[in-house]
């Protein structure tokens, strides 16, 4: 049987897309595509996608890490986590309340907020929807 996906480093011209599932997710665009790794389906068109960024403090942080609608429940976003994990060993990252579940079957658990670089918890302090959203520092060891 085909692979219903590949994973793949992402290219400048998949930026609109992984930009509308960012923009879907009420998140804010992407800067650029550098450490995003891209799960394509077979005409090579992103279904979801990983953005690593290391850490001030030295541990691969996670942001975000989205997967299109359509493709969930295909382990899209497992095999993302695991690429990921498997490149950089221990990550870390803030959970929206609702996705602590499937971070939770990855393996990840809750850790303090001190422990996840604030250049990813900083909008977390001030954010309209903190209450609605439930973030959760959570980490995966190497």
């Amino acid at each position: 049987m085909e692979e219903l996906f590949k994973l793949r480093d992402a290219k400048p011209e998949d930026k609109p897309w992984l930009d509308s599932y960012c923009a879907a997710e009420g998140m804010a665009s992407l800067d650029g595509v550098d450490g995003v790794t891209v799960a394509a389906n077979a005409s090579d068109e992103p279904v979801g996608f990983i953005q690593i960024a290391q850490g001030r403090n030295g541990v691969a942080h996670v942001y975000p890490i989205v997967v299109h609608p359509s493709w969930r429940g295909y382990d899209v976003g497992r095999a993302l986590m695991e690429d990921a994990h498997a490149r950089h060993g221990e990550l870390r990252l803030v959970s929206r309340g609702s996705s602590v579940g499937f971070y939770e079957r990855l393996g990840f658990v809750e850790c303090g907020w001190e422990m996840v670089d604030d250049e990813q918890t900083e909008g977390c302090a001030y954010c309209s929807t903190k209450d609605e959203c439930r973030p959760l520092p959570m980490r995966l060891l190497a």
